[in-house]
């Protein structure tokens, strides 16, 4: 077992002066050694590194940020931690916020004003260099008035005019990707079912879903576009109005995953069979889409990049505050299974999930 020096501190945690001692060297000499300032003797800072070792010293955070004005620290606030998107979001960036030296200070906020309000004003309160923020319930003034100087990246959401970058999915691209491929399957009557047009997603989605139909020039009744909140229970019951219309349409896109099945839900309940009665194709690859019968096509991106994107951003922004913010898109892509009338082998479904 390795031998420890308590020399001031009894059994307590090992202090820089403590190292300095065991060293033979001055406190301000092991200081530097260890944050590898200052010229310095090899053979000296071999000797420190050995002391701080033995010692099982760790550098105090309080003590360092009283130093640098700095907590390396970096908040996130997601609306739903347990939802496998932000699971991913959340993953990516404490990858990099690791590797950056940074820890990491998670608020589950939900999507009310109030509580992302208290979210953002609690990790600003604790000192955090930075905050990460991928639910947007109000605009840039309230953000600013919010965050102050505090640098601000955006997660799946695009503010003009607050914070210091944003990292984005191309979501209208999506979009016209799923429909250019039921076009491309002979439909022309194409309803969309999206979520709400108060965020980035849901407000880019429909607008990729019009142009794409424009494009193709293809009519767009009103029943055949609806919006409703991002949840199985609301996509169930816009997806029974549009599959109620006089003339329903042969295929249906949906702005996400959970839409998706709701769609699902909607054409079981009223027997109808996918692809053959009505086909469908989802935003979000989510990872149960190869398991559903039938297998959802669905546009699939890398939420888990998203993340650590977002998080080498503002770790940017916290080292030069002046550095101009930018706005990241992350790519998509289709990935065709049976909802649509791909011909698909079942067990093509299952190799993606078991390998």
């Amino acid at each position: 077992m390795r031998k420890r020096f308590r020399d001031l501190e009894g059994y307590g945690r090992a202090r820089l002066a403590d190292v300095a001692k065991r060293a033979g060297v001055s406190t301000a000499t092991a200081s530097r050694a260890l944050n590898g300032r200052g010229e310095l003797a090899d053979e000296t800072r071999a000797t420190v590194f050995q002391a701080a070792s033995e010692l099982d010293f760790r550098p105090s955070p309080a003590a360092r940020s009283l130093r640098t004005r700095r907590t390396s620290t970096v908040g996130l606030v997601v609306p739903y931690v347990a939802h496998s998107f932000y699971a991913s979001l959340i993953k990516g960036a404490q990858s990099f916020l690791n590797e950056a030296g940074y820890r990491l200070i998670l608020m589950n906020s939900g999507v009310e004003a109030e509580s992302v309000a208290a979210a953002i004003s609690t990790l600003v309160d604790h000192e955090v260099d930075g905050v990460l923020v991928s639910t947007t319930p109000f605009g840039a003034a309230r953000f600013t008035q919010l965050l102050g100087p505090k640098p601000c990246v955006f997660l799946d959401e695009v503010i003009s005019g607050a914070g210091n970058g944003s990292v984005a999915l191309e979501n209208a691209k999506g979009v016209r990707m799923l429909v250019d491929h039921m076009a491309w399957h002979g439909h022309r009557r194409i309803a969309y079912l999206g979520g709400p047009n108060d965020n980035t997603a849901g407000i880019e989605r429909l607008a990729g879903f019009h142009s794409a139909m424009e494009e193709h020039e293809f009519g767009v009744p009103g029943e055949m576009v609806r919006s409703c909140d991002w949840s199985i229970k609301a996509g169930f019951a816009a997806a029974l109005e549009i599959l109620a219309a006089p003339d329903p349409p042969t295929a249906i896109v949906t702005a996400s995953a959970e839409l998706g099945l709701g769609v699902l839900a909607a054409a079981r309940s009223r027997h109808l069979t996918i692809p053959d009665d009505v086909a469908l194709a989802t935003f979000d690859d989510r990872f149960f889409a190869p398991l559903l019968e039938p297998s959802v096509t669905a546009i699939a991106y890398d939420e888990v990049e998203m993340g650590r994107r977002g998080a080498q951003m503002l770790v940017g922004a916290i080292k030069d505050p002046k550095a101009e913010g930018n706005e990241l898109r992350m790519d998509v892509r289709l990935v065709p299974r049976r909802s649509c009338g791909c011909s698909r082998d079942m067990s093509a479904d299952l190799d993606e999930v078991i390998g």
